[in-house]
């Protein structure tokens, strides 16, 4: 049976950034895959961007994003803003001498939105990170209209961060869906091992899933494949999905 999304899509974001969010954003779009979905992926604005061979410049996240999708959009509508500079956006912007307009991002959106049933789309930095001028990533998020996941880090602090980070999305009027711990370790500690209770119990949070440390170096089905276990799949796909 197909699934029936509440949403066009979903935007990730995170507390900060070198969180691991596309790691995230690729192992539900592996997942979103196996239910039998057509999802398509979008990382509207990307900074640190590499020289390809065509002398191209390509944001491996976005990269990333498409090789777990198996996309075959343009690349305008995918990331649309690929700046070179490996600072936050805004100033990567200004540095080039680029103009980010968020209509430019909607109307890409909108464009892979209407070829697929469902959309992930991946931020740059945490939640308020500036993406240009005075404008922040939860303005994006916004401009968007699409509710957030958070990824959070596992370690001591992201009690706090994450709990910052919901506040600063559902004040802006972002829904949150919930969260995510990346890169929970083998062997956690005591924090570790009751960071995500405390936050789903004081923030009122739905945490969907501790995701392992992978190390540097892992392949596509690693990532699926880990994603898929550590998911509270059933949690996830009613906070995506209309009821049956």
């Amino acid at each position: 049976m197909s699934l029936k999304f509440k949403f066009s899509g979903v935007f990730i974001t995170a507390t900060d950034t070198s969180v691991g969010k596309t790691t995230v954003a690729a192992g539900l779009v592996g997942f979103l895959k196996k239910q039998g979905v057509d999802v398509g992926v979008m990382k509207p604005v990307a900074s640190g961007a590499i020289e390809c061979d065509s002398g191209k410049l390509i944001s491996q996240d976005a990269e990333m994003l498409v090789k777990f999708s198996g996309s075959t959009d343009p690349w305008a509508w995918v990331n649309p803003y690929c700046l070179a500079t490996a600072v936050t956006p805004a100033l990567a912007a200004r540095i080039e001498g680029i103009t980010i307009n968020f209509d430019k991002l909607r109307s890409a959106y909108d464009e892979i939105a209407n070829l697929h049933d469902f959309v992930v789309v991946e931020g740059a930095g945490g939640a308020m990170s500036p993406v240009f001028e005075n404008l922040m990533v939860v303005d994006m998020i916004r401009a968007l209209d699409l509710p957030a996941l958070i990824v959070s880090r596992s370690a001591l602090g992201t009690i706090n961060h994450t709990l910052m980070t919901d506040e600063c999305l559902r004040t802006r009027q972002v829904p949150v869906l919930g969260f995510f711990l990346n890169r929970f370790p083998k062997n956690p500690n005591l924090a570790e091992s009751t960071n995500a209770e405390i936050i789903a119990s004081v923030g009122g949070l739905a945490h969907l899933g501790s995701i392992p440390e992978m190390g540097d170096l892992f392949s596509q089905q690693q990532v699926v494949e880990t994603f898929a276990q550590a998911v509270h799949r059933d949690h996830l796909l009613e906070l995506l999905c209309e009821p049956e």
